[in-house]
């Protein structure tokens, strides 16, 4: 008999990580049914609802609150809904007139044997992959830079509060922030957090013009590691249907754990996460 993976439960436990992880990072939180509401400068990708509905009923007089918190601050307000959320959640928010933007999937795969875990491309012979130390301000920043590069245009200036969140995450105590380096050159960066059974792998990106050389997949087979030796069971990550987060983590085993709707309630004057 075939025991099935109990996605609700991993469910469960990385919108909570997440939850818990955004709100230590973000500029500003504060707990909303069950999960975390935070707040940044217009634009952050920090800025929304993250976690809710999954332990309690969403609250209708809390929901237009938590709104009102955040159209004071000029940020448009905005919900990662899990399926497995409470019903009160989608029924609040279509409520007060948030509708979907996006969705985002959640891919898994157990971490039952960490050395089974080898990329599936090969890398350059002289890559070196190490943890970026908390404590080291220059090697913080220099993580925080290239991160933040990778997901915007080529010379595009990085916003100061992105910049900040970044910090915060290379030093977050369940955090291990890592970089690639080719002949002393940082030219990958990434991170990964463990959370009881959960270690979640984001914020990889890769130098534009080292790219298609297997740094992406030896950043996640690092970070595959790492994180089975830190206890986790279960590996998580997340990324946009269809794109190359999806076609990388495939080939290393995850399937699709669940699929959240991005639901957003515009407003005249109201900053959008940059995406």
């Amino acid at each position: 008999m075939t025991t099935l993976t109990p996605l609700a439960e991993i469910a469960a436990a990385e919108e909570r990580r997440i939850a818990m992880g955004v709100g230590e990072v973000a500029l500003e939180a504060r707990p909303f049914a069950g999960g975390t509401a935070a707040r940044g400068a217009p634009g952050n990708w920090t800025n929304g609802i993250y976690g809710a509905g999954m332990s309690s009923d969403v609250d209708a007089g809390e929901l237009r609150e938590t709104i009102e918190w955040y159209e004071r601050a000029g940020v448009e307000p905005r919900i990662e809904c899990c399926p497995f959320a409470h019903r009160s959640l989608v029924a609040g928010a279509a409520e007060e007139g948030f509708v979907v933007r996006s969705f985002e999937q959640v891919f898994f795969r157990a971490l039952f044997d960490a050395s089974t875990v080898r990329a599936t491309a090969p890398a350059p012979a002289e890559l070196r992959i190490e943890p970026v130390d908390p404590q080291d301000d220059a090697m913080v920043d220099a993580y925080a830079q290239t991160a933040l590069a990778g997901f915007l245009p080529v010379g595009a200036d990085i916003p100061a509060d992105w910049l900040e969140v970044s910090r915060r995450v290379a030093r977050h105590p369940r955090t291990t922030a890592i970089v690639a380096r080719l002949d002393g050159e940082i030219v990958g960066a990434a991170a990964f957090e463990v959370l009881d059974t959960i270690g979640a792998l984001f914020g990889a990106t890769v130098v534009e013009r080292h790219r298609r050389r297997g740094i992406q997949q030896a950043l996640l087979a690092w970070r595959l590691r790492r994180a089975a030796e830190h206890g986790a069971r279960w590996a998580t990550i997340g990324g946009r249907p269809g794109e190359a987060t999806e076609r990388n983590v495939r080939r290393m085993g995850f399937q699709v754990a669940y699929t959240k709707a991005i639901l957003v309630r515009r407003g005249a004057g109201l900053a959008p996460v940059a995406e």
